[in-house]
């Protein structure tokens, strides 16, 4: 059929059409990658709660302290009030990314402003790298998921102290974001021994308070404690932050040094908000202590794990303290740069002072579980101490790492002894649960691993003897023929090994202690420094053999140390080595009651642990055992059996 024929105007007019219709499709054909562009900006915010990560948790979880997630609050307005005179941002704000920490000086009077952008907030989470064999379990307490919800049998002083808070949020449209600062330094004044005002944190969400400070809103505002504050919330786009020093300088001199971060991750820098130190005294002597962590995993049943945890060399954790009388510390305790700038002594800075640390992996105690063990000499005697434990977390990934701020435990104190006569002996070969003060002289050993070897190779050669006692014995026989259904060659010697290491190396500490349950020893001699006690205790001590000598002759014989007290070995290794070995060894023990039994054996401690479930004082003393004024593992009370060595009567007081 023949096409209709078209006026000129007609014409014209279609081919006008034609080519307006060519210049849009070539527009699009050229502007479309800009427009893809832009989708794809767009879509770095999640629509689906679901394809966020779930928060995840730091080395050590923080996940069951309080991180209060606050609502935003509205600070007044000074009204006549020169904002210049309150504080003044000294720069545009600074950009934070995630993780990324940045420090600086804040002089007094002034604000530091700073911005943590849309785009990081919805950016994605960065690996977690502890370079820990597992994660730590400190205390024996179980970590729960940061989205499991609290059961109503929870233990309700749990609940309150470690209470869990904030949770990654299932908004699609806001996400949890933690901001963390800690000082490093702070002023200092000549006229008074209280540190200075705290440094202040303030937020904001709001585009109409981008740089947020004293006298501006809304925002929320958190002062530091003693150096450290945590604020986690759920943000929606661009975060303002400032961080400002009080001006005090009538008072005070210098200016704070602080870092700052923000994390989508976990908190940068952590402090452990909990009574618990997690770092308990072992013993001590007049210029040196032994501390251990908690155990880092709770039982021994995975064996290639507990063997990974004491192959780490040194260990996870550091520790940093000062002399209670030190001042320079105060206001700055939980923070970790502040420790590791203030601390007096400090394994990161050796020769800080005269003091040093020597430090490793330990499984000494009940379950021969994974801890990490202090050992602080230089001390000064009968001198307090405060002492906090730490990890770098840095020892992974570098400063850029989730948590590679560091994490603080709250700080704990300890006291040296004050008589030069009990030493720190550790690391024995045989009596390897050793790790305590025991008598000593220094004009006789000036060398603990000398001292150390004197008590073990001793105590060796009485186990030697009794060796070839237990052989006579049919061990590996039939059911009907073996001295005992319930034990056995191995639990008899096992059960004498514990004995005979807490008879032969007494737990030494200072005459002078007041605690009722020790035993004067060596009151007749004269101290290591020739003095001797006056001639009413003298005379005291002669009518007393118990009192007048050692329980162990070769330290009277040997050492002569003067006058100690001894934390006398717990009743129950007696009473288990007779029901362990074979009746033929006419092995006894002395009754409660009875003479002879309150000068040669203790009671385990008895009553209401402490707060964290410890009891602060050892009443006697056990292998593996530990005596401590703060902190340790939990003490479960052993059976009661009964005994003592009729063979070996001349150690038992």
């Amino acid at each position: 059929m023949p096409l209709p024929k078209l006026s000129p105007l007609q014409s014209r007019l279609a081919a006008s059409l034609i080519a307006s219709i060519m210049l849009v499709l070539i527009y699009f054909a050229f502007m479309s990658p800009h427009f893809a562009y832009a989708t794809d900006v767009d879509s770095i915010r999640p629509e689906d709660h679901n394809h966020e990560r779930l928060l995840r948790r730091p080395f050590l979880d923080p996940e069951y302290e309080e991180l209060e997630l606050s609502e935003p609050t509205y600070e007044a307005q000074f009204a006549g009030v020169d904002r210049g005179i309150i504080g003044r941002a000294t720069t545009e704000p600074i950009i934070l990314t995630n993780n990324g920490m940045q420090e600086t000086n804040i002089p007094q009077g002034q604000l530091m402003s700073y911005m943590f952008s849309n785009a990081s907030l919805w950016g994605p989470l960065s690996p977690i790298k502890s370079g820990l064999p597992s994660q730590i379990i400190l205390n024996g307490k179980v970590k729960r998921s940061v989205d499991e919800t609290e059961s109503a049998g929870d233990n309700e002083e749990d609940e309150e102290e470690l209470k869990l808070r904030s949770r990654q949020s299932n908004s699609g449209n806001q996400r949890l974001l933690y901001i963390t600062v800690t000082a490093c330094e702070q002023p200092t004044s000549n006229t008074t021994t209280d540190p200075p005002p705290q440094l202040q944190l303030y937020v904001s969400q709001s585009q109409d308070n981008i740089t947020p400070g004293p006298g501006k809103g809304p925002q929320v505002e958190i002062k530091l404690d003693d150096g450290y504050a945590l604020y986690a919330l759920n943000a929606t786009g661009n975060v303002y932050i400032g961080v400002y020093g009080e001006n005090v300088n009538t008072t005070y001199t210098g200016v704070w040094d602080a870092q700052i971060a923000a994390s989508i991750d976990q908190p940068y820098h952590f402090f452990w908000n909990s009574s618990d130190p997690n770092l308990f005294l072992v013993s001590s002597d007049s210029n040196s202590a032994l501390l251990y962590t908690d155990p880092l995993i709770p039982d021994s049943s995975n064996t290639t794990l507990a063997e990974a945890w004491m192959d780490m060399s040194p260990g996870p954790f550091t520790v940093f303290a000062s002399d209670a009388s030190d001042n320079s510390i105060l206001g700055l305790q939980n923070s970790y740069c502040g420790l590791g700038t203030k601390a007096q002594i400090s394994a990161s800075r050796p020769g800080q002072t005269s003091s040093d640390i020597a430090t490793k992996m330990t499984d000494i105690g009940s379950g021969s579980l994974p801890k990490q063990q202090f050992y602080l000499t230089g001390l000064g005697p009968g001198k307090a101490y405060n002492i906090a434990l730490a990890m770098n977390g840095t020892i992974a990934s570098g400063n850029s790492a989730v948590g590679a701020g560091g994490q603080v435990f709250r700080m704990t104190s300890f006291t040296t002894l004050s008589s030069v006569n009990c030493a720190v002996i550790t690391g024995l070969s045989f009596c390897d649960q050793v790790a305590y003060s025991v008598p000593t002289n220094p004009g006789v050993f000036n060398d603990t691993a000398k001292l150390a070897a004197f008590y073990d190779n001793a105590t060796s050669q009485y186990y030697t003897s009794f060796r070839k006692v237990l052989a006579q014995t049919p061990c590996n026989t039939t059911s009907s023929a073996q001295y005992s259904l319930a034990r056995t060659c191995d639990d008899c010697a096992n059960a004498y090994k514990d004995w005979v290491c807490a008879v032969m190396i007494p737990r030494c500490t200072d005459f002078s202690s007041p605690e009722p349950w020790l035993q004067a020893r060596a009151m007749g001699q004269p101290f290591p420094d020739g003095t001797f006690l006056d001639a009413t205790d003298r005379a005291e001590a002669n009518l007393s053999k118990a009192l007048n000598g050692s329980r162990n002759p070769a330290i009277d014989q040997t050492i002569v140390p003067g006058p100690y007290k001894e934390v006398l070995p717990c009743e129950d290794l007696c009473y288990n080595l007779v029901q362990s070995c074979p009746a033929s060894m006419q092995f006894g023990c002395p009754q409660p009651g009875v003479l002879g039994f309150n000068v040669s054996y203790g009671v385990r401690p008895m009553g209401i642990a402490d707060t964290n479930g410890r009891f602060t004082n050892m009443t006697c003393n056990w292998p593996g055992v530990v005596y401590h004024r703060a902190a340790g593992g939990r003490i479960e009370p052993s059976l009661v059996l009964l005994l003592i060595s009729a063979a070996l009567g001349m150690m038992m007081g």
